[in-house]
């Protein structure tokens, strides 16, 4: 996951033009008479405010729709009539405001829990993080359990900071899985096509997402590809407060969740994304 400056969009969904995203304060007058146009008021009370980090494909505030997994949470309180207003922020900060409630901030994403700090409930699953090793494709890696890394020497590209699995970050911390850290994951990918390293730990769909869109990673895309063989496949939540407000929140969103394809989603909005750098 990667840090940004704070930035705040306003989604709303209004039935003549569809959903549409926002910086506040740009287009309030807009908004307003849009609103009084068709008939409607503009009620506070159905705004949702959320808080959340750059992290590219899920969420960002340069991608479209900011990112499947944004793409999936705006529509499921659209499902509900609510419209989301969402800042964008490093990922302390991005929890922080979620529990103190700052600029009306009542849930943050993703997590892949909730317990980052305490008082939070989860919502129901909002995706999933299939996390596994990038490789080149003239010399992928056989194995089938991490101890076959370990004997096999595989040097393997890791994030500074990044969480993997509790199997595999307790055998790099023994010295058993040989880890070799970068400040993040497009370092890693590099690495690789220089053939520093055997394998880099990414998540799934952030590597088709750098090697469709990142310059620098160009000639990746006909040297590198995703390992069939995941370490994990950890699901993520969008983090309410445990207090009224959150819990009336919760219940609405995972009402309107249960409207939203959220596979077919996220392999749509791939498709498209990486159809658009070709």
């Amino acid at each position: 996951m990667t840090e940004a400056r704070k930035q705040q969009f306003r989604c709303t969904h209004l039935p003549s033009i569809g959903r549409r995203c926002f910086r506040p304060g740009h287009v309030l007058i807009g908004m307003l008479a849009l609103f009084v146009a068709s008939g409607k008021s503009v009620a506070a009370d159905r705004e949702v405010v959320l808080s959340t980090l750059e992290w590219p494909p899920f969420a960002s505030s340069q991608l479209a729709d900011f990112g499947a997994t944004s793409k999936i949470i705006i529509q499921a309180f659209a499902n509900q009539g609510y419209d989301v207003r969402l800042s964008f922020n490093p990922w302390a900060e991005t929890v922080d405001m979620a529990r103190k409630g700052v600029d009306g901030v009542i849930a943050y994403y993703p997590g892949y829990h909730c317990r980052h700090r305490e008082n939070f409930i989860a919502s129901d699953a909002i995706g999933s993080s299939p996390l596994g090793f990038a490789e080149r494709i003239d010399a992928p890696i056989e194995w089938q359990t991490l101890d076959d890394l370990g004997e096999q020497a595989v040097k393997i590209g890791t994030v500074f900071g990044y969480t993997n699995t509790d199997e595999f970050d307790k055998k790099v911390g023994i010295g058993w899985i040989r880890a070799i850290p970068s400040d993040n994951d497009t370092e890693n990918l590099k690495k690789l096509l220089r053939r520093r390293i055997d394998v880099a730990v990414i998540d799934q769909h952030v590597f088709r997402y750098l090697v469709a869109t990142d310059g620098s990673l160009k000639e990746g895309k006909g040297l590198l590809q995703f390992d069939e063989h995941l370490l994990s496949d950890a699901r993520f939540y969008l983090c309410f407060r445990d207090d009224a407000d959150g819990v009336s929140l919760k219940q609405d969103f995972n009402a309107g969740l249960k409207s939203v394809d959220i596979e077919r989603t996220i392999s749509e909005y791939m498709d498209e994304l990486t159809e658009l750098q070709q």
